[in-house]
């Protein structure tokens, strides 16, 4: 059996981490004191699931004029990439940073953040998916600097035999929801059903849909469930970290 984690909203709480880092990376480069819950409006409502790209589109929200509503409706086209993101700002004459001077501000504001974040699979129900699992691996869109951080912080290497990060993807339409960091992933360990990726987003969820049709493999999806994810649905639903044992429990007594 291989599970494989995403890590901001599954393995780790990232609220008070990543989440304050956007607002404060907007506010940075606009001068103004921009509403979080807007701003998260507009990462989850797009399925924007990289942290540097739902600030570079706050920075354009904060800097359109409009209503949220408004601006959802016009930028709607131009949130599927980071190209088609600067190409609006383009076309509404707002100016937008350099990504890498984003990038620098991003992490800095996240280094501040950063003690705050929390557990939220506890060591327990790791350690029973360590003994269960034949493979536990990470594919997460953090860069590995931030991980590693947060995975000497929490003791969580010596759960994971193999781990994907930003700093493994060469380019930006590379990330989730494309199938590459899976594709990767399994470059490095052999395929053995069951598979099961643990995820929270519509990104994590078409990732797994696109290795699997491109690659005809079946890839179980796990959602586990929070306030911003109400209108995806996985393979299979948890609320609670505890709730991973039964489903991996109920698949093992399903195949037998």
């Amino acid at each position: 059996m291989i599970v494989i984690f995403d890590v901001d909203g599954v393995l780790i709480d990232v609220t008070k981490s990543y989440h304050y880092s956007i607002k404060d990376t907007v506010d940075h480069f606009t001068g103004r004191n921009s509403h979080r819950e807007e701003l998260l409006d507009i990462k989850f409502s797009f399925n924007i699931n990289n942290d540097w790209d739902a600030s570079v589109a706050g920075i354009i929200y904060a800097l359109s004029g409009k209503s949220l509503k408004e601006f959802k409706k016009d930028f709607s086209d131009y949130s599927r990439s980071l190209k088609d993101m600067y190409s609006f700002a383009e076309k509404n004459g707002i100016k937008l940073p350099e990504y890498t001077e984003l990038i620098d501000v991003f992490e800095n504001f996240y280094r501040k953040h950063r003690e705050k974040e929390e557990m939220i699979f506890p060591h327990d129900v790791l350690e029973r998916m360590r003994k269960k699992s034949d493979i536990l691996g990470v594919i997460t869109g953090r860069p590995r600097e931030d991980l590693d951080f947060t995975f000497k912080k929490f003791d969580l290497y010596r759960y994971f035999d193999y781990i994907i990060t930003e700093d493994d993807i060469p380019q930006a339409d590379l990330r989730k929801p494309s199938s590459y960091p899976m594709k990767l992933f399994f470059e490095k360990v052999d395929f053995d059903n069951p598979v099961f990726y643990i995820g929270d987003t519509k990104a994590d969820k078409k990732m797994v849909e696109n290795y699997n049709r491109e690659e005809n493999k079946n890839v179980r999806f796990i959602l586990y469930r929070n306030e911003h994810n109400k209108d995806i649905n996985g393979d299979f639903t948890i609320k609670a970290p505890d709730e991973i044992c039964e489903v991996l429990n109920s698949y093992d007594y399903a195949q037998d």
